[in-house]
């Protein structure tokens, strides 16, 4: 895809005839050059998730892990710039014209890019065309995968004596400091690191015993490194090329040759869990896919956590009215830890007194919605054994007395079978449309990219259901569909999902123990 930026507006000028900076009159755009770590989304800085989570603008690479762009603010513009070896999406200059153009707007934007921006990532290009065009910008450097990339392989790059430096090389023949003089690097006696190197291992490798580097020298390549679907082999100079080509290694990845590979057998901590190598699809809100990840993490699976849905509250003068007439209710329902949140949230914006809830009683529909609560400083005085609203409301209708009334905080086009049980019981209650779950229409496209080589898809909620069915993205036959819970299950059926299982348990630790129990080579 090409990508033509139009620079214009009255703040512009550029003299063509000595081919002078652009110049901008007044400028309150800004550009962050944010490193995202080598994969692993937990290896960002606190600095370069802080970019991410107040940009307007996010310009990203193949490389960036998509976990990251769910931490982005839902009015975000995010667009992929690609980037990625042999494939480019945008060109490199259209990318820098891009940067420009948004400053130029006023925009804070962020240009997240694999590893750390100065290392081989172009970064210093970028940053001199904004610098040419007079827009401030910050540098937040990453971990590159140039050394975390071979720690996660139980590769240390230097050892007290074994290895006391360290090189750095790009894997292509055309990198930045021209062509690479495989005669001089043959002949250093530490750690070679060839990045982005994979398509080439084998030519690189003879240049280097030709220019006399001993063919029995150590070297591994890590594919996909600090990620869940990370691979490794380790071979000789001579051989690694052959055992790639065997064992099926594909860029992304990386090359080492050194002494220090010989340490990996010995220090090699990453191991293996029941779901290393599969790529796992998480749907839901941020909240339930930050929960759903954690609840992941000692599995080993190579989580993509790609929000389909948000939630968005009510207006405000419809929350303050129902707030002022909250002395009415005996009991406040909870479907969600959503409506758990954006009830606390609308109190406090509206300097409501917690102590007007003493006299309440809280019914949640599951464990994740009462340790919502809990975390607001109330316990639910009502759980189902079986978290569905269902259950939720029939129990709730032996509970509450003839005069009693029920609030229920829950999102806009909720189950039906709620109002038909209370209206059947005689329930007294004020059903409150309290949020609205919106599509993230912007992850259709990373959705599309990422399903290609999914081994299972997450449904949470019928929302995200409802979203994935309107992107009209196509479920692969080897991805397995996995729903939280028989509700949710129905409505994917309904829309023509193929389910592959239904969690026991209506919780993200249910969902795990659901993934972990599918047989993933049928």
């Amino acid at each position: 895809m090409f990508v033509s930026v139009k620079l214009s507006g009255p703040n512009w000028q550029k003299d063509y005839g000595t081919g002078d900076r652009w110049k901008m009159a007044e400028n309150k755009g800004k550009v962050y050059l944010v490193g995202a770590g080598p994969g692993d989304p937990e290896l960002i800085t606190q600095k370069g998730l802080r970019c991410i989570q107040r940009a307007e603008v996010i310009v990203y690479d193949y490389l960036a892990s998509n976990t990251l762009l769910n931490e982005a603010p839902v009015h975000a513009e995010l667009i992929y710039a690609g980037k990625r070896s042999g494939k480019h999406h945008m060109s490199q200059e259209d990318i820098q014209m891009l940067l420009i153009e948004k400053a130029k707007e006023g925009k804070q934007v962020v240009r997240l890019k694999g590893g750390d921006p100065f290392i081989f990532g172009r970064g210093g290009e970028e940053a001199l065309a904004l610098v040419k065009a007079g827009i401030a910008f910050e540098i937040v450097p990453g971990i590159s995968s140039a050394y975390s990339v071979p720690a996660y392989g139980g590769i240390p790059v230097t050892h007290r004596g074994i290895s006391a430096e360290v090189h750095f090389i790009t894997g292509h023949e055309e990198g930045d400091g021209g062509k690479v003089d495989y005669k001089r690097l043959a002949g250093y006696s530490g750690t070679l690191v060839f990045l982005m190197s994979i398509r080439r291992i084998g030519s690189i490798c003879r240049a280097l015993i030709e220019g006399g580097k001993d063919k029995e020298t150590p070297a591994a390549v890590i594919q996909e490194g600090t990620t869940g679907l990370q691979k490794k082999v380790t071979g000789t100079l001579e051989t690694i090329d052959a055992i790639c080509e065997e064992k099926g290694i594909c860029p992304p990845g990386i090359l080492v040759i050194g002494d220090v590979v010989s340490l990996e057998k010995e220090l090699d901590w990453k191991k293996e869990g029941v779901l290393t190598g599969k790529k796992v699809i998480l749907t839901g809100t941020k909240e339930m896919a930050r929960r759903q990840r954690e609840s992941l993490a000692g599995t080993g699976a190579e989580v993509r956590e790609i929000s389909l849905i948000y939630t968005q509250a009510s207006r405000k003068d419809l929350l303050k009215n129902v707030f002022t007439e909250l002395t009415r209710a005996k009991w406040i329902l909870f479907t969600s830890r959503n409506g758990v949140r954006l009830f606390f949230e609308c109190m406090k914006k509206e300097a409501i007194d917690y102590r007007c809830l003493l006299d309440k009683k809280f019914g949640v529909v599951g464990p994740g919605t009462g340790e919502a609560l809990k975390a607001n400083g109330f316990y639910p005085d009502f759980m189902p054994e079986e978290y569905t609203v269902g259950h939720l409301t029939k129990g709730l209708c032996e509970m509450v007395g003839p005069s009693d009334e029920v609030f229920v905080f829950r999102a806009s086009g909720g189950s039906k079978s709620l109002n038909e049980c209370f209206d059947e019981a005689g329930v007294h209650y004020c059903d409150l449309a309290a949020y609205r779950t919106q599509i993230d229409w912007r992850r259709q496209d990373i959705l599309v990219r990422e399903m290609k080589s999914s081994d299972a898809l997450v449904f949470a909620s019928g929302s995200a259901v409802h979203a994935f069915g309107e992107m009209k993205v196509d479920v692969p036959d080897f991805t397995r569909v996995i729903c939280i819970g028989p509700e949710t299950a129905k409505q994917a059926e309904a829309a023509g999902i193929k389910v592959s299982a239904v969690a026991s348990e209506y919780t993200a630790e249910g969902v795990t123990h659901c993934l972990c129990q599918q047989n993933y080579e049928e």
